[in-house]
């Protein structure tokens, strides 16, 4: 089974920081591992997302280009992508 995680810290950006651990300054947060993804029902450090769409949506700082090119996908795309890691 892959965990699908870099384990590494990322600038998550001013709007989601919040809590400082650790080294990590507060909007830098650690790859959470997606194994099991499936289970939640909250996402975000702080269960601010609802869905995984949601927690997509509300990422910036590093990841704002990963947002931009999940966004930039088709609708059927998109659902084909979070289908897949709904079954994580």
């Amino acid at each position: 089974m892959e965990a699908y995680t870099d384990l590494l810290l990322h600038d998550m950006g001013p709007d989601l920081a919040d809590i400082c651990l650790g080294q990590a300054t507060p909007s830098e947060f650690r790859t959470e591992p997606l194994m099991g993804l499936r289970f939640k029902t909250s996402f975000l450090h702080d269960g601010r997302a609802s869905s995984i769409d949601e927690a997509i949506r509300l990422h910036a700082g590093e990841a704002t280009q990963a947002r931009h090119r999940f966004l930039a996908l088709s609708d059927r795309q998109r659902a084909t992508l979070l289908r897949f890691l709904g079954g994580l």
